[in-house]
C-alpha cells in the first residue's frame, strides 16, 4: 500500500513540476496582448524586515519596478497566511516559499514564478554547550510559525540527523527573528533557526552558530508566489514584476556597497553590522531568479506532509 501511495504522489508531483515549467516558459517567452499600464499598484507580502527580502526592496527603492510601470507597497504579513491573502486579493504577490509549495501541492490555485534566493539564508543559533544537532534531543527549538520555511528547514535539518521533530525535539512557534532571540534569552527555547544579523546579535549574548542551512539543506528560499487568477488576468504585470525583480538581483551583486546602504537604512541598522550580515547573505541570492525543475523537486521532497512534522 505504501508503495502504491508513493507512486501516486510521485506522479502528482511530476505533473505539478511539468505544469509549472510549461507556465514559466510561456510567461517569459510570450508578450502579453495588453499594453503597459502607467504605475500599476502592486502589494508585495513579506513576513519580516530582513535581508532575505532585500531584493524586492531594492527593486522598489532603485526604481526597477517603476521602470516597468509598477508602483509598489510592501506589506508585512505572516508567511503562514500569505497565501490566503493572495487568494482574497489583499496581496498581489507574496515572497513565501513554504506555504507556496504546500498550497500548490494541495491544489490551491497559486504558482511559484521565480526565486530571489538559490540557497537558504538561515543559521542555527545555539547555546554554547551545544556541539552537535543531537545535543538538542529533548530540547526546544524556536521557529517562526508552523508551515513557514524556517519551520520546513528546521524539520529537514533534524530529520537528516535522525531525529523526528515533535518526538525527539520540541518545536515552539516564537515569532520573528527578534522574538526568537528574546525567547532564547528568557530560557524558553534552547536554539532557533534565524537569519543574519541575528548571528551577530546572538554572539554578543554568548550564543554561537552551530551551522548554516545553505551548507546542509539544498532548498531555494523566498520564491515569489501569485494566484492563477493574477496570471490569467494580469500576465503582463507579472512579467514586468519578474523583470524588475531580476534587475534588482543583478544590482545587488554588482553594487554591493550601495545595496548594503539600502539594507542599513531599511533595517535601521548600522553600516558595519549591515555589511557583515549582507556578506553572509550574498552567496544565497539568486543570480537570475530561475526556479528550476530540480529546485521544485527538492521543495516537494522536503515539504512536510504529516501534521506539524
Amino acid at each position: 500500500m505504501k508503495t502504491s501511495l508513493a507512486s501516486k504522489a510521485d506522479g502528482h508531483n511530476a505533473r505539478l513540476i511539468f505544469k509549472v515549467s510549461l507556465f514559466l516558459c510561456a510567461l517569459l517567452s510570450t508578450a502579453a496582448a495588453r499594453g503597459l499600464h502607467a504605475q500599476d499598484r502592486i502589494r508585495i507580502g513579506i513576513s519580516t524586515a530582513s535581508l532575505g527580502f532585500l531584493p524586492t526592496v531594492v527593486a522598489e527603492r532603485k526604481g526597477f519596478y517603476a521602470k516597468h510601470g509598477l508602483g509598489t507597497e510592501h506589506v508585512l504579513i505572516a508567511c503562514a497566511i500569505a497565501t490566503n491573502a493572495l487568494l482574497s486579493e489583499d496581496l498581489d504577490y507574496a515572497v513565501c516559499t513554504g506555504p507556496g509549495i504546500s498550497g500548490a501541492i494541495k491544489g490551491l490555485p497559486i504558482k511559484l514564478i521565480m526565486t530571489t534566493q538559490d540557497k537558504l539564508g538561515y543559521l542555527l543559533l545555539v547555546k554554547p554547550n551545544v556541539q552537535t544537532l543531537t545535543d538538542l534531543r529533548s530540547k526546544t527549538v524556536g521557529i517562526s510559525t508552523f508551515g513557514s520555511q524556517a519551520y520546513l528547514t528546521t524539520v529537514t535539518l533534524f530529520r537528516r540527523a535522525g531525529m523526528e521533530p515533535g518526538k525527539d525535539v520540541n518545536l515552539l512557534p516564537a515569532g520573528d527573528n527578534a522574538a526568537r532571540l528574546a525567547a532564547m534569552d528568557a530560557g524558553k527555547i534552547d536554539a532557533s533557526i534565524l537569519s543574519s544579523p541575528f548571528d551577530i546579535f546572538g554572539a554578543k549574548r554568548g550564543y554561537k552558530v552551530l551551522l548554516w542551512s545553505r551548507d546542509q539543506v539544498p532548498l531555494t528560499q523566498n520564491a515569489i508566489v501569485v494566484t492563477d487568477k493574477k496570471l490569467k488576468q494580469s500576465s503582463d504585470q507579472v512579467k514586468r514584476t519578474i523583470k524588475g525583480s531580476i534587475e534588482a538581483l543583478k544590482f545587488i551583486r554588482e553594487h554591493q556597497e550601495e545595496s548594503v546602504a539600502i539594507a542599513s537604512k531599511w533595517l535601521r541598522m548600522d553600516l558595519v553590522t549591515a555589511r557583515a550580515a549582507f556578506e553572509n547573505y550574498l552567496p544565497c541570492y539568486s543570480a537570475d531568479g530561475s526556479l528550476t525543475d530540480q529546485a521544485l523537486r527538492d521543495l516537494i521532497q522536503y515539504e512536510p506532509r504529516s501534521g506539524h512534522g
